[in-house]
């Protein structure tokens, strides 16, 4: 080997963690250009029209009326894209792009800190496998849509709340819900962590309240009314009158009555949440393991789109960037990831590209048993670390 071979390697091992990061950043933005001019159904029918509307009202002005059904923060980011006169299908992907990699930094860091490992490996990890999960790129790159941008704060809502940051976690929490009404998944682990720790006051739900009120206050200073953020997301709750929509949904099994059957579905629901809190509250799900954590925030964020009425097939999203953190801190999650992530690919793919590789039945029953078991583990962990702890203390 030649002198200047082992300076050059002895370098390449001396930054490897950086250089890793670096090239897996580059290659990340490169998988993404190769679908930045598709253009989806949903670009088309909606996000294009809506942009057409604002940038023809004047951008910022135009933010006196509701335009689309997206909240006031992002109609903001879209009356600001409007003067800069672009292909408004690639402006709408970068600003989605860019949150692809800030989910990737928050996810690393979550997963380190819930592992108490400041271990450039994880995080190198986490990162890498975040910006190139399929749903993630065709989230952003393919599909325009806005994802990554809400999940990202509930990924920095679960970091503030565990480190106890209470404030911080319900500023992120506020941010999440500007983006997007799916940040309410998370809202029922919240309310059993808070019954859990009994050591922060439920008047820190309203710093979410209230960051998301002055999210509309571009809107406000343009004659909208003051309750607009409110009303906008009143009015999503009853615009999708059936009990799926492309969503790997438990109801695909039983029928798609929406009248008859959607309050059925959120009296479940709502029974399931009660359920897990009981639990929690009788000391079945010890939230002070990091691992229990994650992974009890994971069951709520599995089983809310699983068993609610109008669900979109993107609803998982969340739920497959938590299983993945999950995963690094216990390998057995390894399973649930895989089946959650192949049957979110499976029906993103099929409202995307009009693509059905088999049956959505057989995913939903894939689905369905996957929670099933998931839950059993989540209970059973905490059984398992319960009886290790009393043996400990009778030691």
């Amino acid at each position: 080997m030649f002198k200047f071979e082992k300076i050059f390697l002895d370098i390449i091992f001396k930054y490897k963690d950086k250089l890793f990061l670096l090239v897996i950043s580059i290659l990340g933005l490169f998988i993404r250009y190769q679908g930045i001019h598709f253009i989806s159904w949903d670009m088309k029918t909606f996000l294009i029209p809506w942009y057409n509307v604002i940038d023809a009202k004047g951008g910022l002005h135009a933010l006196g009326t509701q335009v689309g059904d997206y909240n006031i923060l992002y109609q903001t980011f879209v009356a600001l894209i409007t003067y800069l006169h672009r292909n408004c299908v690639v402006m709408y992907k970068i600003l989605s792009i860019l949150f692809d990699y800030i989910l990737a930094v928050s996810a690393g860091l979550l997963c380190m800190r819930l592992t108490k490992k400041n271990n450039s490996f994880i995080f190198s990890s986490i990162y890498s496998i975040v910006l190139f999960l399929p749903t993630v790129i065709l989230n952003s790159s393919y599909w325009g849509q806005s994802d990554s941008i809400y999940t990202t704060f509930v990924i920095l809502t679960l970091l503030f709340l565990f480190e106890e940051k209470y404030l911080l976690s319900f500023i992120m929490l506020g941010l999440g819900f500007s983006f997007k009404f799916q940040t309410i998944f998370i809202v029922p682990f919240i309310i059993c962590y808070y019954v859990y720790k009994k050591r922060f006051s439920i008047m820190y739900f309203l710093a979410s309240v209230g960051i998301f009120w002055l999210s509309g206050l571009p809107a406000y200073l343009n004659g909208r009314n003051l309750l607009a953020p409110f009303k906008i997301y009143a009015n999503q709750t009853g615009t999708y009158k059936q009990m799926s929509i492309s969503a790997p949904s438990f109801w695909i099994l039983i029928g798609n009555d929406y009248k008859l059957l959607h309050l059925t579905a959120i009296i479940l629901t709502v029974a399931l949440c009660g359920i897990a809190l009981y639990l929690i509250m009788s000391g079945k799900i010890n939230l002070e393991n990091a691992t229990s954590y994650m992974a009890a925030a994971a069951w709520f964020t599995w089983t809310c789109p699983l068993f609610l009425p109008a669900m979109h097939e993107r609803y998982t999203y969340l739920l497959d960037i938590l299983l993945v953190i999950l995963t690094f801190m216990d390998n057995k999650y390894l399973k649930y990831a895989a089946i959650s992530i192949l049957i979110s690919i499976i029906t993103n793919c099929a409202s995307l590209f009009g693509t059905w590789h088999f049956a959505i039945q057989w995913c939903i029953i894939a689905c369905v048993l996957a929670w099933v078991h998931f839950t059993y583990t989540l209970l059973n962990d905490n059984k398992n670390s319960n009886q290790e702890e009393i043996a400990t203390e009778q030691s």
